[in-house]
């Protein structure tokens, strides 16, 4: 079985990590590359604003994290906690809002940071929600959008053929969020059964 796996790893270019099967999709570098290029061109639209940043969790978190350092402006940082996957790999038809913003938001430039746009269920949602609130301006940032879908972003980092993704704070079932580069996920059994 041992050997099995090896092969198979080999010829799919795939690896076991904590005991799932993983396919890289984007290394840490090129993370790190893609979000300086973000970070430069919102410090450049931003130019003259204290821009609020809005990370929707929990996805989103280290992506926020490492985009508020590339701004080189002062910022003001938040988060908004939804959920619409729970334990599953598929969206439910539902938007759980856990935890809103809970910085005023009314005439203010937001930066929305999201980190997978597929269906655009949730992001549809929070424009919706934002409405309410009156930002003078939003701007929408993802880490990763899904080839095909319908929802208009300002800033993608990278396109997705709709492959499930982990890593760099996206998780199955809350769990691979601590790798540092993105990965397709390959099998949803784990490698050791």
């Amino acid at each position: 079985m041992q050997l099995e796996t090896m092969l198979d790893s080999i010829l799919n270019e795939t690896e076991i990590i904590h005991g799932r099967r993983l396919k890289l999709f984007k290394d840490a570098d090129a993370i790190a590359v893609r979000v300086r290029e973000i970070g430069q061109t919102l410090t450049r639209t931003h130019q003259g604003h204290r821009p609020i940043v809005i990370g929707l969790m929990q996805g989103a978190f280290i992506f926020t994290a490492d985009l508020v350092r590339a701004i080189q402006l002062p910022c003001v940082v938040d988060f908004w906690r939804l959920s619409s996957y729970g334990d599953r790999m598929t969206s439910n038809q539902s938007i759980q809002e856990i935890m809103p913003p809970t910085v005023p938001l009314r005439d203010q430039h937001v930066i929305l940071v999201e980190d997978v746009v597929d269906s655009g269920r949730t992001l549809t949602y929070v424009r919706q929600q934002l409405s309410k609130y009156g930002p003078k301006s939003v701007t929408i940032v993802s880490l990763v959008k899904v080839k095909g879908s319908p929802i208009e972003v300002d800033h993608v980092g990278f396109t997705s053929s709709g492959e499930f993704i982990v890593g760099y704070g996206l998780d199955i079932a809350q769990e691979l969020r601590e790798l540092p580069a993105l990965y397709y996920l390959k099998s949803t059994e784990s490698a050791n059964d």
